[in-house]
């Protein structure tokens, strides 16, 4: 009996190398086309089913004008994709006990006690008192309040005010200096009143330093990367792996492509020293090998090691759950068909028209052209990674999302 069940498996796992093998020429013609139309200069794609690895592949050139090659241990600004690891460091505390997700934000900083609600009336802001206090779980599920610039344009002048407008918040030496700030600055809209994108997660790494005592860098050093054993994750790059930072580049015509310089933008953060300010909501670089195995730790309900979890599956539950309820997700301004958790994006079943993954998967990405899906009922993950900008490659990300679930169904 034995002998047939481990036969059965080789020939499961053999099957499922040979049709990926024949059948990811798909993939690599998506991403191969947007190198020759000068849209990116390379890519990493990595592909996980059922704990197999079935693509880990590198593209193009991570540095285009020294011909240096991209490869699967190169380094990426991963932005948003900061958020869930985040998330999950402070679901940490919450399922320790130390914090609840009901809990009102001013029991911890109390500088959010009196804050107020922004409203625009047509050329003037009026400003109301909140209907109640922002709890933890506004902050992970993004109904706070506590916005940005892009989500609500009409408040530009009072972010630019608070100067939480920045690129990447430069203007702060610490998240709590930050977060000081955030307190003072009216809400975007009252708290629960709908989803809206910003800084919400760097308030929840704040939290992370006065709860645990730590700050985020050592709290997820010691929480996150050290038990999963995610050596190339950081906010700030050890001198010996800085070459292993990719470029970024824009399109800037339709048949070429410029590297992004610190003159045009503050690109080189992650090489920064002595710098005490770990954003919260995007300051993270990864390759997709570390990413890959924290998607892994959530897919397999937590579990990392032998008897040894992250969190709990109830937990976790809890993490993929729906907390907006019927509320819009509107995200850039638009509606999305898909709804959010405690940290990520879930696809409703309106919203697997996108890229067909199933129904209740989990998903995010980052500004620089990153993204990761989870789709659990096929135990498969996703990992595309471009770098660049601005934000427009989110077709060519579900794209490839689509192709690969259609080679995956492939073999059901």
């Amino acid at each position: 009996m034995l002998h047939r069940i481990l036969t059965f498996v080789l020939s499961t796992f053999f099957t499922i190398q040979l049709l990926f093998a024949q059948n990811f020429h798909s993939i690599d013609s998506i991403i191969e086309k947007q190198i020759q139309q000068q849209k990116v200069s390379g890519a990493v794609a990595m592909i996980i089913y059922r704990n197999n690895v079935v693509l880990d592949k590198a593209y193009g050139y991570a540095d285009k004008a020294n011909q240096v090659p991209m490869t699967t241990e190169s380094i990426f600004r991963i932005a948003s994709q900061t958020k869930a690891i985040v998330s999950v460091a402070f679901l940490q505390l919450v399922e320790s006990g130390k914090i609840g997700l009901n809990d009102p934000i001013e029991k911890y900083i109390p500088a959010f006690q009196n804050q107020q609600v922004a409203i625009v009336e047509k050329d003037s802001i009026k400003l109301v008192n909140r209907n109640r206090s922002i709890t933890i779980r506004d902050l992970l599920s993004h109904q706070s309040g506590i916005s940005s610039s892009d989500e609500y344009p009409k408040l530009k002048k009072l972010f630019a005010q608070y100067q939480l407008d920045k690129p990447l918040n430069v203007a702060f030496n610490s998240l709590h200096e930050e977060v000081e700030q955030i307190a003072k600055m009216p809400l975007a809209h009252q708290p629960g009143e709908r989803f809206s994108y910003g800084l919400s997660t760097n308030v929840l790494g704040r939290l992370i330093e006065i709860i645990s005592g730590k700050s985020l860098d050592v709290y997820l050093k010691e929480n996150i990367f050290k038990p999963l054993q995610m050596k190339d994750s950081y906010f700030y790059l050890p001198k010996d792996k800085q070459n292993r930072l990719v470029k970024v580049y824009r399109n800037i015509k339709s048949d070429s492509i410029s590297e992004i310089t610190p003159d045009i933008y503050p690109i080189n953060y992650p090489n920064a020293e002595n710098r005490n300010y770990f954003s919260a909501i995007g300051g993270l670089v990864s390759t997709t090998h570390d990413y890959a195995k924290f998607l892994t730790c959530l897919l397999n309900d937590g579990l990392y090691a032998k008897n040894k979890k992250l969190l709990s599956k109830q937990t976790l539950d809890q993490f993929t759950s729906n907390q907006l309820g019927d509320k819009n997700f509107i995200f850039g301004g638009m509606k999305s068909l898909n709804n959010f958790g405690l940290g990520v994006g879930l696809t409703t079943k309106q919203g697997t028209i996108l890229n067909n993954a199933s129904e209740g998967s989990f998903f995010w990405g980052g500004a620089f052209n990153t993204a990761y899906m989870v789709d659990k009922k096929r135990q498969l993950i996703t990992l595309f990674y471009f770098q660049r900008v601005p934000f427009d490659l989110p077709p060519v990300l579900s794209g490839l999302e689509k192709q690969t679930i259609a080679e995956i169904d492939k073999i059901k």
